[in-house]
């Protein structure tokens, strides 16, 4: 058999948040969108949330619609290796309006921010 390779105590290893449904019921109560239960209840994965609502629901017996459970996360997009940053914008408003297919935008490079201006 192969052995486990051995952990020192300088490794720290992040245990996700444990279930709590008195505080999860709380921020569907307040009707918290998804990003916002995470940072309250300690989650960093949203599959995390999932499980745990999924468990609640059955627990109540009820169904619970969070808003942006489902939604890919766009807060923090990645350069591809091509070299390339893309952002998903679907369902996404903008100055009271949707952005739909064809919109144009002016992109403006600020120190260390990228700024998008509907053009």
């Amino acid at each position: 058999m192969a052995k486990k390779p051995e952990t020192t105590e300088t490794e720290s290893t992040r245990i996700e948040s444990r279930y709590q449904p008195g505080l999860l019921r709380q921020c569907i109560s307040e009707n918290l969108s998804a990003d916002s239960m995470m940072e309250r209840l300690g989650i960093l994965h949203k599959q995390t949330l999932r499980k745990h609502l999924l468990r609640l629901m059955a627990e109540d017996k009820t169904f619970y619609d969070i808003e942006g459970l489902f939604l890919r996360g766009s807060n923090l997009p990645k350069i591809n290796p091509k070299g390339r940053l893309t952002l998903n914008l679907r369902g996404i408003i903008i100055a009271g309006q949707e952005v739909r297919e064809g919109d144009l935008f002016q992109i403006q490079i600020e120190e260390d921010r990228i700024v998008l201006t509907r053009g």
